[in-house]
């Protein structure tokens, strides 16, 4: 029997890190086309609540300001006549229109909020360093790979056939990795 403990324990402790990021990436690639409420909301409770389950502390509410950092919006100024978000008109005045540089400052500034919100674990368990390791990790998703454009995948969910960007999968999926070993680790 203790065997079996052991191993549900270690395929538990495995899906936190492994199977859990996978299934963020896929709502926040599948949200990213239609359901935006899906990577602004759920993907931040989802963090919540694992971090309320883990590290037991009501100050874990403190990750949901996510929210306000993801519905911000990250859109750039364009010739097409996009205005682009406050925070992409913010940076492409900065930038002086460079629509790279932009990019990378709006994304990142997304990144900086989303691993400042998880600032309450590395102070109830003092895992400076993994903390300050994963953040950097999620600004730089943010600010380098997730304004890219990788194609995209199709997938069959709740019986419609969805087309997702690979670019929405792989930001979402190591933001998930980095923010739950923040939470975990």
């Amino acid at each position: 029997m203790d065997k079996i403990k052991q191993w549900l324990l270690n395929f538990l402790n495995s899906f936190k890190l492994g199977g859990l990021p996978a299934i963020v990436g896929l709502a926040g690639a599948w949200s990213g086309q239609q359901n935006k409420w899906v990577r602004r909301i759920i993907i931040p409770l989802v963090f919540t609540i694992c971090a309320l389950i883990e590290l037991r502390s009501l100050w874990c509410l403190f990750i949901l300001t996510q929210i306000g950092f993801l519905s911000i919006g990250y859109g750039i100024p364009s010739k097409d006549g996009d205005k682009g978000s406050s925070l992409g008109r913010f940076w492409y005045k900065i930038c002086k229109g460079n629509t790279t540089l932009t990019n990378i400052f709006t994304r990142g500034t997304i990144g900086l909020g989303i691993a400042l919100s998880f600032l309450v674990a590395p102070i109830l368990k003092s895992n400076w360093l993994i903390y300050l390791l994963a953040s950097s990790g999620i600004i730089l998703v943010w600010a380098i790979i997730s304004w890219g454009g990788f194609g995209s995948f199709k997938v069959k969910l709740f019986g419609k056939e969805l087309e997702c960007l690979k670019v929405d999968f792989v930001t979402y999926s190591l933001t998930a990795f980095l923010s739950f070993l923040i939470i975990y680790k």
